[in-house]
């Protein structure tokens, strides 16, 4: 460690921003291929959905959605807990 750069916190940071940075996508991307799997049929084919697909990119929509809903009360979390009083996230309290 440097008296300019903590490269300890440096390597958390691109950690962390590489795993929600490209994690989430590739995530997302994974559930819109397993629905796209599950729906069935390509053609003039009967389509034949796989439930257990449908199931797992759903848990993965949902697991992608509850991320990003929380990354977003956490950016808005003082403004959140200073007009409605409602402190969350670790908000600061005036």
């Amino acid at each position: 460690m440097s008296a300019w750069i903590n490269y300890h916190a440096v390597w958390k940071i691109l950690i962390v921003g590489l795993l929600v940075g490209a994690g989430l996508p590739a995530l997302f991307a994974v559930g819109v291929r397993l629905n796209a799997e599950g729906a069935g049929g390509t053609g003039d084919a009967v389509a034949h959905r796989n439930p257990v697909l449908v199931v797992i990119s759903s848990v993965i929509f949902a697991v992608v959605l509850i991320a990003v809903t929380i990354a977003v009360l956490y950016v808005a979390r003082d403004f959140i807990g200073q007009h409605t009083g409602a402190y969350i996230l670790g908000a600061k309290h005036n």
